[in-house]
């Protein structure tokens, strides 16, 4: 009778070992796989939390953009003349100034990219080039006189006529990194950086004649070319309507490092002593902010290869102590001053952008 007993308890023991063993192996198991299933929700989490906002076509999605800018463009310090309401050049005075009437002038905008493999990053470049030609025109009436307010060899003297003429030339090249990913369903970032270089050329040319110059001509040219290169970075937004409608938006900001070439010649005809010629040549940081707004719309084509979007916006561009133009306010000694004024520009823009 206890051998039977002893051989069940035996038994017993066996058995509730191999049942522990088994539901061990079992727990060790279950534990792999969730461990496998938490890594898989985490990738899966990161890669729809940050998911990629650019255009999901079945091509390499090379892109290239070009864009027409309609601009108004200012440069403050320009102004060359003011009136004063009798035919004295001395106090009292009571007059207002005379000064460049700045328009509307048509640029462009051209560049291209790539999206790339990496974490869906792109890297793209843009060149931009912008030309403004205007003038200004100032005349005294019979009881009037106008006093220039350039050109130290025309000082507290009075004139009947003057115009100035001034030109500004932008050349831009800009090279971005950036990732455009949603942050929602309805809204997109695009932070970027970059390398920023520039080429901004200016040239104001003033003509005085009659009053004190009787039959005689005083010219005034003034010439500030700045080329310079600095680090860029911003981000641009899109807010999604539906229907491939979009609001998109950008601000951005560079610190620019570079060299202003400056010149100054003034000559009364016919006098070949009343001339000046002086060179001022100097390196600056010159920093700028842009910013855009506007209404866009995307659709895909081509069995979905392609992906074009067409983009009216409102841009402006804003350069500090761009303008470095020599002032020279006494004729004897040559004293002169920069008059380091600000640069504007800014109106509409029309982009197309085709992804490839």
């Amino acid at each position: 009778m206890k051998q039977v007993f002893f051989i069940v308890i035996f038994l017993f023991h066996i058995g509730f070992l191999d049942a522990l063993e088994t539901n061990s192996t079992r727990i060790v198991q279950l534990e792999k796989e969730m461990d496998a299933l938490r890594e898989e929700l985490h990738e899966l989490m990161l890669s729809k939390a940050g998911a990629s906002a650019n255009p999901d076509i079945m091509s390499d999605e090379w892109f290239i953009f070009f864009e027409t800018l309609h601009w108004y463009q200012r440069t403050n310090g320009t102004a060359f003349a003011y009136s004063n309401n009798t035919l004295a050049t001395t106090l009292p005075l009571k007059g207002r100034t005379k000064d460049i009437d700045f328009g509307w002038s048509w640029g462009l905008r051209v560049g291209g990219g790539k999206n790339l493999e990496f974490d869906r990053w792109d890297l793209s470049g843009a060149f931009t080039y912008y030309s403004s030609h205007v003038s200004g025109t100032a005349r005294s009436g019979q009881a009037s006189i106008l006093i220039p307010l350039r050109g130290a060899v025309v000082t507290a003297t009075g004139v009947t006529n003057a115009k100035s003429t001034y030109a500004m030339d932008l050349y831009n090249l800009d090279v971005e990194l950036g990732r455009h990913y949603y942050i929602s369903d309805k809204l997109s970032f695009r932070p970027f950086i970059g390398v920023k270089g520039a080429r901004v050329d200016q040239r104001q040319v003033i003509r005085y004649t009659g009053g004190s110059l009787a039959q005689n001509t005083a010219n005034i040219k003034d010439y500030c070319d700045y080329s310079g290169i600095g680090t860029k970075g911003g981000i641009n937004s899109r807010w999604h309507l539906g229907d491939g409608w979009h609001i998109d938006g950008l601000i951005s900001g560079a610190l620019l490092y570079g060299f202003f070439d400056i010149e100054h010649r003034e000559r009364v005809t016919p006098s070949h002593l009343d001339r000046i010629k002086l060179e001022d040549n100097k390196h600056r940081f010159v920093p700028m902010v842009q910013w855009r707004l506007g209404l866009t719309w995307g659709s895909y084509f081509n069995v979905k290869e392609n992906y074009v979007d067409l983009a009216v916006a409102y841009e402006g561009m804003y350069w500090w102590r761009q303008n470095q133009m020599l002032k020279i306010y006494e004729y004897t000694a040559l004293r002169y001053d920069n008059f380091s004024e600000d640069l504007s520009m800014h109106g509409l823009t029309f982009s197309i952008k085709l992804y490839l």
